[in-house]
This record gives C-alpha cells, sequence and structure tokens, in this order.
C-alpha cells in the first residue's frame, strides 16, 4: 500500500466518522411526556418523569402501559406476536411502540425535530 493509499483510507474513514456524528449522533433527545393513542384518539397524555401504570382499553383487550424512570413501555398488550412489547422502553422524543390489534399506539413527544419519518429495523 502506498502512501497515497494510506491517505485515501484515512480520509475515507474520517468522512464517514464525520457523517455519523452529523446525521446521527445528534438525533436523541430526551422526550417530556408521553402520548397514548387508543382507537384513533388521543387517550391520555402523561409526563415521563412520573412513575404510573395505565391500563388502555381496545378492541382486543385491554393494553398495560408503564411509565417509570423517564421511559415508556408497553408492559402487556394481547397481541399474539407481542410486537408492542419488545419495542422496548421508550426514552427518546420520536419513540414509539404500536399493538395493531388492540389499535394502540404509545408515542414519546419532546422539542426534538427528527429528520427521518422512518427508521426500520
Amino acid at each position: 500500500m502506498t502512501r497515497a493509499d494510506t491517505l485515501v483510507v484515512l480520509a475515507a474513514a474520517l468522512l464517514v466518522g464525520w457523517s455519523y456524528t452529523q446525521f446521527w449522533g445528534t438525533l436523541s433527545t430526551p422526550g417530556a411526556e408521553v402520548r397514548i393513542v387508543a382507537g384513533g384518539e388521543e387517550f391520555a397524555r402523561l409526563p415521563l418523569n412520573t412513575d404510573t401504570r395505565l391500563d388502555v382499553p381496545g378492541p382486543a383487550g385491554v393494553t398495560l402501559v408503564e411509565i417509570s424512570d423517564g421511559a415508556a413501555r408497553c408492559a402487556r398488550s394481547p397481541g399474539a406476536a407481542g410486537i408492542c412489547q419488545r419495542s422496548g422502553w421508550l426514552r427518546e422524543a420520536g419513540d414509539m411502540a404500536v399493538s395493531l390489534p388492540n389499535r394502540v399506539l404509545i408515542e414519546v413527544l419532546g422539542d426534538a425535530e427528527t429528520r427521518f419519518d422512518s427508521i426500520n429495523y
């Protein structure tokens, strides 16, 4: 590998590191409150700094939403796949969990301006 090759590899590594911090590093903004939507209508809007458990009724049963330590999660849902529970703890503005069979949406709200409208895993 020549000296020019080394410089190109180093420049590429620096560019990748810079672009990561520029586009992904500053997106995490702590949420201030959680909004719970059931059946297309807002069911509750609660601050994330208050620990609570809330039963949200829906067409498939009851979804249990838990708020603790500045985060919210779907603790129990009647959906067979358990996708809502696997979303884990939601802390940052823009995080959300959805229970489709029960038509329940849990969304963390905050001051963040998100740059992406969808991120799939």
